[in-house]
């Protein structure tokens, strides 16, 4: 095969591999849905085992002084019914249990779908 024969056909294989990455199906970014519709509080002990939580209350508090108040199922599950995600204020976050002990206050920041409570 002479010089210039090897040249056309390594020219020709060089345009094939460019058309075909040019015709390849170039991965689209996913838009970020939100999953939660109502804000979740999570309350979990510092080795991530959620607390048996029958008869606690969480409360959320706007910096208006509006309050409102969920309470915990037995896996450690608060669901504010009243809040849809995301949310777009920030709030203080109080857990009480069974007896009306304050357990734990928290900041929570604006734009959440859930918040885990670490104590």
């Amino acid at each position: 095969m002479k010089e210039t024969e090897k040249k056309a056909l390594l020219a020709k294989r060089l345009q094939m591999v460019k058309k075909a990455r040019a015709a390849a199906v170039r991965p689209r970014r996913r838009r970020i849905r939100q999953v939660l519709n109502n804000f979740i509080v999570l309350a979990i002990n510092t080795n991530n085992v959620p607390y048996e939580t029958q008869g606690w209350r969480a409360t959320l508090t706007r910096s208006s002084g509006t309050t409102i108040t969920a309470q915990f199922d037995e896996f450690g599950v608060a669901q504010f019914n009243t809040i849809s995600t995301l949310t777009s204020v920030s709030y203080t976050l109080r857990i009480f249990d069974a007896d009306n002990v304050q357990q734990v206050q928290r900041f929570v920041p604006a734009n959440r779908e859930f918040y885990v409570a670490r104590f």
